[in-house]
């Protein structure tokens, strides 16, 4: 085989498997039959031009995770394969081994408190429904925020959860954050949250997402990337890094005393330290500043997270360039 067909070769299985081009649709740009390009496909993968990796993300990479309950007092971790650059199919494949594993957690007769974000609604989208539990019951951990779309509002995401597992939800009618602390106060003392607050007291599981670092968070603003950031959290130790239920932390894992934190309505460090299983899950590489300052605050006993973030996670504390 002489370099031009090797070429086309490589055009050809370029054009099909990253563009996504029909097999069609090229036999058209090149002026070929449509199972000539097939025969192509085929001869790059004989020749070892196109190499077909299954990744099977039932596969927990054991010596990555054994590092993280290491360094992070984890009760167990759970690290899933890379097999998708996109990271919407990436969170639904973490949260498909997040919910497998959770379903066998979970017990019933129990509590599950839920925070809000994406993560936790795909979480309950992903949980199976033929499980053998029974009689648990879901509350929210968290206000509602306005930020959240439609399909991702918590009740109804609540209400389908419990009835997966044959349970009952306890929905919450308030807003996730207040203008003034009176408007807490109010809204903490009304009828209508005490069950939600002494549920939150008594919570056998919780699940969490990490949420990131926003451009919108008062109490510093940038816009950097890579050193930058290292060299901003070196010099302010309380700048925000991430958040659990709405609640901010910084790099070292302690939760922020801020006018922020304290107008939320939600569950707080304290009632999270005291709640007996905590799962944790989070993707992508723009959290891995948040998934350390999470880690750190020591709520968190479960863990899961994709192979490529935990790399990163790993790689940046082992250069030693963040605070302890």
């Amino acid at each position: 085989m002489d370099h031009s067909d090797i070429q086309k070769l490589v055009e050809i299985s370029k054009m099909y498997h990253h563009q996504g081009l029909t097999q069609e649709k090229i036999a058209n740009i090149f002026g070929i039959s449509r199972s000539a390009v097939s025969m192509y496909l085929t001869e790059a993968k004989n020749s070892g031009i196109v190499q077909v990796q299954v990744k099977d993300p039932s596969i927990n990479n054991r010596e990555l995770a054994e590092r993280f309950e290491k360094e992070f007092a984890l009760r167990h971790c759970i690290v899933v394969p890379n097999g998708t650059h996109n990271d919407e199919v990436l969170l639904r494949v973490v949260n498909s081994q997040a919910t497998r594993f959770a379903a066998d957690l979970f017990v019933s007769h129990s509590s599950i408190g839920i925070a809000w974000g994406h993560t936790c609604y795909d979480f309950m989208q992903s949980f199976p429904s033929d499980t053998d539990l029974c009689d648990v019951s879901v509350v929210p951990m968290v206000g509602a925020s306005p930020l959240l779309t439609q399909e991702h509002q918590l009740n109804e995401s609540i209400r389908m959860f419990a009835d997966k597992l044959r349970g009952y939800p306890l929905f919450i009618y308030a807003p996730g954050f207040v203008e003034t602390l009176e408007d807490k106060r109010r809204l903490i003392e009304s009828t209508f949250m005490q069950p939600v607050l002494d549920r939150w007291q008594n919570m056998d599981y919780a699940v969490l997402g990490i949420g990131k670092l926003q451009e919108r968070d008062e109490l510093r603003q940038f816009r950097c990337g890579g050193q930058n950031i290292l060299e901003e959290i070196g010099k302010y130790s309380d700048l925000v890094v991430g958040d659990l239920c709405a609640r901010r932390f910084n790099i070292k894992g302690e939760f922020i005393e801020c006018d922020y934190n304290n107008k939320i309505i939600g569950v707080d460090g304290n009632i999270l330290k005291a709640t007996k299983n905590v799962m944790a899950i989070a993707v992508g590489s723009s959290k891995i500043f948040a998934i350390i300052g999470a880690l750190r605050t020591k709520v968190i006993h479960y863990f899961v997270i994709d192979e490529n973030t935990a790399k990163q996670v790993l790689n940046l504390l082992d250069s030693g360039s963040l605070p302890s």
